[in-house]
């Protein structure tokens, strides 16, 4: 992989995960770009923040003053650009959907990093090319469809 990538964990919940942050991004950027048949030699940065940073975030880049689950940030030059991933938003989207928290967080990692790259989902035709790549990307990475709905267990 070319992409150098940094890492600023902004809250402390990030830190109690049982597994590296890094690491985890290294795998899903790596992972999308062999699916892209992409390399892509810029820099990229991760940071890993509460819903209340990401929230103001929201509201004075895109309008909406409530907290989302990742943001992305595109740059000119050297820097790709930056995505914004935040703890509570993702932690409570992977309960209420009955995913393992590293899952859920592997795609939004793969979904920043589309985004970075010129792909959206404003309208059908492009969120379904999108998706199409999520879906690849998590496959080859042993993750189930994040756009299939999971029934949450009876029990």
């Amino acid at each position: 992989m070319s992409i150098q990538i940094d890492i600023a964990i902004e809250d402390t919940a990030w830190s109690d995960l049982n597994f590296d942050l890094e690491t985890l991004c290294q795998k899903a950027v790596a992972k999308a770009e062999e699916v892209l048949d992409t390399n892509v030699e810029r820099e990229l940065s991760f940071a890993f923040v509460n819903d209340e940073a990401i929230r103001g975030l929201n509201k004075n880049h895109r309008g909406s003053d409530k907290p989302t689950n990742v943001l992305s940030f595109p740059m000119d030059g050297l820097m790709l650009g930056d995505i914004i991933l935040a703890y509570g938003v993702i932690a409570q989207e992977s309960k209420d959907q009955n995913k393992s928290f590293n899952d859920h967080l592997t795609h939004l990692i793969i979904h920043g990093f589309l985004h970075l790259l010129g792909y959206d989902h404003i309208d059908d035709v492009e969120a379904s090319a999108m998706e199409a790549l999520e879906i690849k990307t998590l496959a080859q990475m042993g993750i189930d469809n994040p756009y299939e709905i999971n029934d949450l267990d009876p029990r």
